[in-house]
């Protein structure tokens, strides 16, 4: 056994070697200075040269643009689900190799669970017509936006605080539910998360390149980026009012999208999507005759709301449960696998309802959805089969726990300070047997 923290610099030299990482550019250029790519997209140990194929890419431009002098490999495997042609292609592009080593401690062995994993979700979906499946998820997102937006109408109308609460908490809904289309190929839907002040070309880099790619780990934006007022990873400088009051953390709830906002603009990172946030002040002017004041007072309230309601349900939906591994814990040498390393780092959710409205809306079917995040959510469902069985065949618990269980566990993290070892766990219960026998 050994701690995963030797692939990864310990959380205190992070904290103090990259302590301007304040914002997802500003994570993205230090990837560009540590992956080795010089300029060019790394997959693998291999530097490939995509500058003319940016805008011929099947997932649209930005991916590309956003990872250019950067290290790829675990967006490029986890992106290509029947990855032969992908790789095949990549033949082209090819200049050279890395003078370096990766820095990523993620392997994608041919006989790994991830690689094996993926090719039995590869045979699945080729008989499986997904665009049918597709515009349920496209029904689902629409339905809580044009849900929401009448909702600010009625704001608008009435001027009742109550409604604009509700209208926060379907806004909150719908931006968890259109958030997987952020994770797809470039469409107008993905636009709906900035409404809430949130960033798509942002939030793909601090989510879906960072949090989806380096779970629960250093590297981790969405861990390490609210530091030091939550303090997710298993370490003796917790603050003490996170260690004494973790149920207070949600206080800073409706100010992390806000703030984020302010950041983005501090740092002139704007860009023309950001005007879509003016869409429910826009609705609250001309659809009643509130006051300035009033459709300001409105709109805060509607996004703090919103916020609020992202966050923690985000936070509760499978990460920080204290048995997932957190940096600081220590695994198994062979949880380096890429796709264990995706397993161990979120709670198996059991869902009541197996409803699409409540599990896209929710973070439902989580790990599988960070196994396979470019996926339509609505596919995710046909997987869990395969995706047991081949768990079961590699040895990895599922033993799934209820929502109110992952919602308390993840306050119970906030006051862990001591590192999960497995292999003295084992060897204390096997004590405990033999002294019982």
């Amino acid at each position: 056994m050994a701690p995963r923290t030797s692939s990864w610099p310990v959380w205190s030299g992070i904290l103090s070697t990259d302590k301007n990482i304040k914002s997802a550019d500003d994570w993205i250029g230090a990837r560009r200075m540590e992956d080795g790519a010089d300029e060019l997209w790394r997959i693998h140990d291999g530097l490939y040269d995509l500058e003319q194929w940016i805008h011929k890419h099947p997932g649209g431009s930005q991916w590309l643009e956003i990872t250019k002098g950067t290290d790829i490999t675990e967006l490029f495997e986890s992106s290509h689900i029947n990855g032969k042609a992908a790789t095949a292609m990549m033949h082209k592009f090819y200049v050279r190799n890395a003078k370096s080593p990766r820095k990523s401690p993620f392997t994608f062995k041919p006989d790994g669970f991830y690689n094996v994993l993926k090719s039995r979700v590869a045979k699945k979906l080729s008989f499986v017509d997904s665009n049918s499946y597709h515009i349920k998820s496209m029904l689902v997102v629409d339905t809580y936006f044009l849900f929401a937006l009448a909702l600010c109408v009625g704001v608008a109308r009435t001027e009742n605080v109550f409604l604009a609460l509700l209208t926060g908490i379907i806004l909150a809904l719908g931006t968890v539910a259109a958030h997987n289309f952020t994770h797809l190929k470039d469409n107008w839907r993905m636009y709906y998360v900035q409404l809430v002040l949130l960033s798509v070309r942002e939030w793909r880099i601090s989510h879906v390149l960072s949090h989806h790619i380096y779970t629960n780990t250093v590297q981790d934006l969405e861990m390490s980026l609210l530091h030091p007022f939550i303090h997710w990873f298993p370490t003796e400088d917790k603050p003490f009012t996170v260690r004494l009051f973790p149920y207070l953390t949600p206080i800073i709830y409706p100010f992390i999208i806000p703030g984020q906002l302010v950041i983005r603009t501090f740092k002139c990172n704007n860009d023309k999507a950001d005007l879509l946030m003016f869409v429910i002040p826009a609705i609250l002017m001309f659809c009643g005759q509130m006051t300035i004041i009033s459709i300001i007072v409105a709109w805060f309230v509607i996004v703090m709301t919103s916020s609020f309601m992202f966050t923690f349900i985000g936070f509760s939906a499978s990460h920080h449960f204290p048995d997932n591994f957190h940096d600081g814990d220590y695994v198994n040498d062979e949880c380096i696998d890429w796709g264990i390393h995706q397993t161990i780092t979120s709670a198996e959710r059991s869902e009541p309802i197996n409803n699409i409205f409540l599990t896209i809306a929710t973070f439902g079917d989580h790990t599988l959805h960070h196994l396979f995040p470019a996926l339509d959510h609505s596919l995710i469902p046909l997987l869990k089969e395969t995706y047991e069985d081949t768990c079961k065949e590699f040895g990895l618990d599922l033993t799934p726990k209820s929502f109110t269980t992952i919602m308390h566990g993840q306050f119970k993290q906030l006051t862990r300070v001591t590192p999960n070892n497995p292999k003295k766990d084992k060897i204390e219960t096997d004590i405990k047997l033999d002294n019982n026998i």
